[in-house]
């Protein structure tokens, strides 16, 4: 069975995920083994660096990154998403018949927990993560929308970090987006593979008086591609 998720995105994934997370299922904390490597996902047995390794273009605006991405690009709204819990959501398409899974958790464990045509996670610590395996078509652009969520799953004030993770195991690029709502777009083009995508929504600090500090990384509208020639 080939691994779905290369090891440093799942690290990356298992560094975000606080010791008390607040579930919005109530499902309890699930305590587990991380999985042994396998031989195959060598290429990142030294973990995640950071060092950024290979050039990365950062947009914001969703148009100019859709002309710097060649034709043939895959695109999800996630209109057929139900709301609430969901496991690991895996899409082949686009010209090249790109693999990819949407998951959150540290090593899956936990599922998502999404809203009416979006994706978002249940753990309030966990991650958004987009990965695509070392055998399967590569791709090299990746963009969404991407924001902060509540408890009650709508929009609110707060930051998001997107981590772009390269097929090598070097990061990218590290984008801090200012969220003002659903209508935020990153998009990252680079010219090598893309591992995949990492999207975490910190907690604000320092706290408001009378708000909550807890945010879930929320994303849609992904596009996955192929750098212009």
């Amino acid at each position: 069975m080939r691994p779905l998720f290369p090891l440093a995105l799942i690290a990356l994934a298992a560094t975000a995920a606080n010791a008390a997370t607040p579930s919005r299922s109530g499902a309890p904390e699930v305590k587990v083994a991380p999985p042994a490597a396998p031989l195959l996902d060598r290429v990142f047995a030294s973990g995640v660096d950071n060092v950024r390794g290979t050039p990365v273009t950062v947009y914001t605006d969703r148009t100019a990154f859709l002309a710097a991405i060649a034709p043939g690009y895959a695109e999800h709204d996630f209109s057929e998403i139900e709301p609430g819990t969901a496991q690991p959501i895996t899409y082949t398409d686009g010209s090249d018949a790109w693999h990819y899974t949407l998951f959150t958790g540290v090593y899956a464990t936990h599922p998502l927990y999404n809203g009416p045509g979006y994706i978002s996670t249940d753990r309030v610590g966990d991650p958004v993560s987009v990965a695509t395996s070392i055998f399967d078509p590569p791709f090299s652009a990746i963009g969404a929308n991407v924001w902060p969520s509540d408890f009650s799953l709508q929009p609110t004030s707060g930051q998001v970090v997107v981590t772009v993770l390269m097929q090598d195991g070097t990061v990218g690029a590290t984008e801090t987006v200012d969220s003002n709502g659903p209508d935020d777009f990153r998009g990252f083009v680079a010219n090598a593979p893309i591992a995949g995508i990492f999207v975490d929504a910190p907690e604000i600090d320092p706290p408001v008086p009378g708000e909550s500090q807890d945010r879930w990384a929320t994303l849609d509208n992904l596009v996955i591609g192929s750098a212009a020639p």
